[in-house]
């Protein structure tokens, strides 16, 4: 019988430790850097979620820095393509920043800036100047902000 069992257990174990991960790989080249599914295909022209970062790929599939603009809204990458812009607690994907609603405010030298707060995709949206603060906040916060 204790045969029996030390089989069973080795049996057990070599199945456990043979069953082979399937995962995707960075690749690089002097275009930059593209994500190989484990099937050998590769997002293209599409945010996707690589590990625990979301990352934007251009239509040929390379991962993009910079800002781009998507059907909802605008997606602001680091220059390794990770996407900054917060994720929405409901969707669990990238919340894009709104395209209108700015105020436009030219300044003393005639320089134009879009300035304001505006709610769009679950969040509220603060722009002054060069920073852009995201948050959510409920109607009765954004009231007791105001006063």
């Amino acid at each position: 019988m204790r045969k029996v069992y030390l089989f069973l257990a080795a049996a057990i174990m070599t199945a456990a430790f043979s069953i082979t991960a399937y995962a995707g790989d960075w690749k690089k080249n002097d275009q930059g850097w593209w994500y190989q599914n484990d099937d050998g295909t590769y997002p293209a022209n599409k945010l996707t979620k690589v590990g625990e970062n979301w990352y934007y790929f251009n239509e040929v599939g390379y991962a993009q820095g910079g800002f781009v603009e998507l059907p909802n809204g605008w997606f602001e990458l680091a220059d390794n393509g990770i996407c900054k812009n917060p994720i929405d607690p409901t969707t669990k994907e990238p919340a894009g920043a709104p395209y209108g609603g700015w105020i436009q405010y030219v300044d003393w030298f005639g320089n134009k800036e879009e300035l304001g707060a505006v709610y769009h995709n679950n969040f509220y949206w603060i722009k002054f100047y060069n920073v852009t603060k995201t948050d959510t906040y409920s109607a009765s916060q954004v009231i007791e902000t105001q006063n």
